[in-house]
């Protein structure tokens, strides 16, 4: 049997595979080892699979993670997954890998992360070639969840942005000024309170104001990420993340003005994942 996993920086999706029929589906926590400790994923693991899966029974483990672009990060992984299932071979990738192999497979083109965060690569149909870095949720991830955060807080929060959708989003948080400070600045994971706000846009999506933040968010994408590619016009670009797949109709709009050609859009890549680990 075989676990295949891709994990973001919020969740982890997990799936059981055995002889190529998929056996159990689990989510646990994300992981990222430039945000979690290995201890607190630990635990998350043991207590998801408790009762539902044996660990001995595991031959290989395939783990796609945000943050796991370095060595270290991702020995720290595959240490951590073999001090659980005991008996697999632990293959630990970046999600971006995991990404161009579930979008892409054998063939070329642009493959792109739109979460929580956001990433992307040029794909060669069996490896990647070239990566813009993304430099993560406090200097990058255009585009993604966090970013769209951002971009609507900052706005909210310094008094320029639409009157009727900042007392809408002090409804929603149930917080003021100072307590929005304080949520981001003094509490845990002000990654995951920004990216939530993309929940709050796609509610609101009909108001001007909230598509613009969506259409600037992706074009900024496009200027940092995409246009460093060569080829861009001329290759497909593929998208997987639920930013992407919820914002779908506005990331066309944007890369068809900016003269890209959109390729498949998938909420996640598990499914072409499965395919991939199935043969």
């Amino acid at each position: 049997m075989i676990l295949i996993a891709d994990s973001g920086a919020t969740k982890t999706h997990w799936v059981l595979l055995n002889k190529g029929i998929v056996e159990l589906e689990i989510y646990s926590k994300g992981f990222n080892p430039y945000y979690y400790k290995a201890s607190e994923f630990t635990e998350s693991l043991l207590n998801e699979f408790k009762g539902k899966v044996s660990y001995h029974d595991i031959s290989s483990v395939f783990f796609y993670a945000a943050g796991c672009s370095s060595k270290a990060n991702a020995e720290i992984i595959r240490s951590t997954l073999g001090r659980i299932f005991i008996n697999a071979k632990i293959e630990a990738h970046h999600d971006l890998y995991g990404a161009a192999l579930a979008l892409l497979g054998n063939e070329k083109g642009i493959a792109c992360i739109l979460g929580t965060g956001s990433n992307s690569c040029l794909w060669d149909g069996q490896s990647i070639i070239h990566n813009v870095p993304s430099l993560g949720y406090l200097l990058g991830d255009e585009g993604g969840g966090t970013y769209i955060g951002k971009l609507l807080v900052r706005e909210i929060l310094i008094g320029i942005a639409d009157k009727e959708v900042s007392d809408l989003f002090y409804q929603s948080v149930n917080l003021n000024f100072s307590s929005v400070l304080d949520r981001i600045y003094k509490e845990p994971n002000p990654n995951q309170f920004l990216s939530q706000q993309s929940k709050f846009l796609r509610e609101y999506i009909d108001h001007d104001y909230c598509r613009g933040i969506i259409y600037r968010s992706f074009n900024d994408f496009v200027d940092v990420q995409l246009f460093k590619y060569p080829g861009v016009k001329t290759l497909p670009a593929c998208f997987t993340g639920s930013v992407a797949a919820n914002f779908q109709d506005i990331l066309k709009d944007v890369l068809e003005t900016r003269g890209i050609q959109m390729g498949k859009v998938n909420k996640e890549p598990m499914e072409g994942l499965i395919e991939y680990h199935r043969y």
